[in-house]
């Protein structure tokens, strides 16, 4: 779409008005004009600027004037030798000495030629404005001149005063030259116009507050943020910036021409993060520009940007998915419940597949952190030199393969939330250092950074490991032992809690099924006392692990042979481990390998009278094998209750 600029022309003649007026339909302009010279042009130029016009032509006098008076752009029509000979011959004609009027000139080029040619005098009354105009009139008169050659205003002044007059003539060449040059120069003004726009939105529209200064560290340009953080007037351009620079920050950046970044300021009596950087034109710092932002901004900045990262990173369970009824899962479920609602570290102990990350988002979602994000990591499952790396990030090229830009770390992404380290007790001595200054100091330093980063971040650990005997060891730390130390929950094993395990095994049916008809699927109570004998070293993930295949197998419906055969692998399993066990030998293990024979049948008939009678738990309780037990009790002939092995 072609551009319609808006122009102005404001001449004292009207002849040359209507010159210029033929001119721009030549440009299918629509030209706005006023019929005025001199002082009398700058009201009606003033009029024309208010009404959006965007260049104004006029004759070089009035032009001057206006340019003192008016922001856009005024040009002036040329007038060339050709047209004053014109007009010295014209007034040659009708007297032999001549006033020509000149704006700010004593002399106009190529005068004495013309003098010369067509015999005449010519005197140069220069002028300023109206009244030095009219001076040079009445000078000239008394000088002997009869003729005055000049503007719109000349004429009427030379007319007052009783001097005849030739009005200076123009070209139409000269004034199809001056709209052209006006509709460039519009053009031009228009696109730095749109340019200085675009820059002035971008700056008042940021949150950083920006000052730009030139050389000498005068304000160039600021935005409305940084008035507003500093507290600043409105018409702070082209003042001083040393009086809000305590620190001489804005100078050392001027004379060395280095940035100075991140530097933490009071300016204004608030703190903000500042940014001094240096303007060069070639190796000459011209000026410097200054972004800075107030803290409160910077961290939640920092918080939206942790938020980002971490997008996905929330706990997926809650205590209701901790299906219980055994008196002691109600103890740990109620622990649960209480050290969710404080900040201190909490460290969970309990054999594998016992759910301890399942207490551990429990704890997460029940505390005031349920908002942030929890992340968790298995410290065992992830090799020593990657494990550092992961927790703690690094920064770029702090080793070989390290990502482009550095990578934050888990703890930095936990921020405001929580991190779940699961197995806690395989972490390398190395990584263990660092870890127990993340807990005493609430800050981490990336790997090969120098900087260090604050987190507030809850810690959970757990582990399956006695952390006491790693201690003793040396393989475990005693000051981070007793920094994991603070609150500790453990989840007694499921064969403890064996009575839970129909109601886990009807919750598992229902989350493992995949259509109505699995979902109802029924085990027999015969079969679960079966399941209820076993000592599941996997604990409930075995179980369910146990269930998911059943329910597979048993989708078209209950299949003992199914049961039979899984069952079946569990049983021979929990065999295998027993033979492998090497249990210690304790009192009752010593009743049992040679004690007396009533002191043996005794001390069995309280292993199962202590196990409700569950041969398995019986047995290790005494410290052999299920095998043995059985052997046991039929060389004494024991007849005991039989719950269904």
């Amino acid at each position: 779409m072609e551009q319609v600029f808006k122009v102005g022309f404001i001449n004292s003649t009207k002849l040359l008005i209507d010159c210029a007026l033929s001119a721009a339909a030549k440009f299918n302009i629509n030209m706005a004009t006023s019929l005025a010279g001199l002082d009398a042009a700058v009201p009606a130029g003033l009029r024309m600027e208010k009404e959006g016009v965007e260049v104004i032509i006029s004759r070089r006098g009035t032009a001057s004037l206006l340019r003192k008076n008016l922001k856009i752009p005024i040009l002036s029509v040329r007038i060339s030798f050709y047209d004053i000979f014109l007009n010295i011959r014209d007034a040659s004609m009708m007297g032999r000495k001549i006033l020509l009027t000149s704006f700010g000139e004593d002399k106009i080029e190529g005068s004495d030629l013309l003098q010369e040619f067509f015999n005449v005098t010519l005197l140069h009354g220069v002028f300023h404005d109206t009244g030095s105009l009219e001076m040079a009139i009445i000078r000239g008169k008394g000088q002997g001149c009869e003729i005055v050659i000049g503007g719109g205003v000349s004429m009427s002044l030379a007319e007052k005063h009783g001097l005849r007059g030739v009005e200076l003539r123009t070209n139409e060449g000269a004034i199809i030259a001056a709209i052209e040059d006006a509709l460039s120069v519009a053009g031009a003004n228009r696109e730095e116009q749109e340019k200085t726009l675009r820059y002035r939105t971008i700056m008042d529209t940021t949150s950083e507050g920006i000052i730009a200064l030139d050389k000498n560290g005068i304000i160039t340009a600021i935005n409305h943020a940084a008035l507003q953080f500093l507290g600043l007037p409105e018409q702070m351009v082209n003042k001083p910036f040393t009086d809000y620079d305590p620190g001489g920050h804005v100078r050392e950046v001027l004379d060395s021409g280095r940035p100075l970044l991140n530097k933490l300021e009071r300016l204004g009596g608030e703190m903000f993060v500042a940014n001094y950087i240096p303007l060069q034109v070639g190796a000459e710092v011209v000026g410097e520009v200054i972004t800075f932002r107030d803290v409160p901004n910077v961290v939640r900045a920092e918080n939206e940007v942790r938020r980002s990262l971490v997008k996905g990173l929330v706990a997926k369970h809650t205590i209701d998915n901790f299906v219980h009824d055994h008196p002691a899962m109600k103890q740990v479920v109620e622990k649960v419940r209480k050290f969710s609602q404080v900040d201190s570290t909490v460290l969970i102990t309990g054999e594998t597949g016992t759910g301890k990350e399942i207490l551990a988002q429990s704890i997460h979602t029940l505390g005031p952190r349920c908002k942030g994000p929890f992340i968790s990591i298995n410290c065992a499952a992830i090799p020593d030199q990657l494990l550092e790396s992961e927790l703690f990030g690094y920064e770029e090229g702090a080793f070989t393969g390290s990502r482009h830009g550095g990578k934050p770390g888990l703890f930095e992404l936990a921020h405001n939330g929580t991190i779940f380290l699961d197995e806690v007790g395989a972490t390398p001595l190395s990584v263990q250092s660092r870890l127990l200054r993340v807990l005493q100091e609430h800050e981490v330093m990336r790997i090969g950074g120098d900087r260090l980063i604050s987190v507030n971040v809850r810690v959970i650990a757990a582990t399956h490991q006695n952390l006491c005997l790693e201690v003793q060891k040396g393989q475990f730390r005693e000051d981070l032992y007793f920094r994991l130390d603070v609150i500790t929950v453990h989840i007694p094993p499921l064969r403890e809690r064996i009575e839970d395990l129909p109601l886990l095994v009807q919750d598992l049916i229902r989350r493992c099924a995949r259509n109505p008809k699995a979902q109802s699927l029924t085990i027999p109570e015969r079969h679960l006392k079966k399941l209820m004998e076993l000592h599941w070293p996997g604990n409930v993930r075995q179980l369910q692990n146990f269930v998911e295949k059943l329910v597979i197998l048993c989708e078209d419906g209950y299949q003992e042979d199914t049961f039979e055969e899984l069952y079946a692998n569990l049983l021979n399993y929990s065999r295998i481990r027993e033979r492998e066990a090497v249990p210690e030998r304790s009192p009752l293990n010593q009743y049992v390998h040679g004690s007396p024979r009533d002191d043996e049948a005794r001390a069995i008939r309280k292993a199962l009278e202590e196990s409700r009678f569950s041969k398995t738990l019986a047995a290790k309780r005494l410290g052999v094998s299920r095998t043995t037990l059985w052997r046991k009790l039929r060389e004494m002939g024991m007849n005991l209750p039989n719950p269904g092995g």
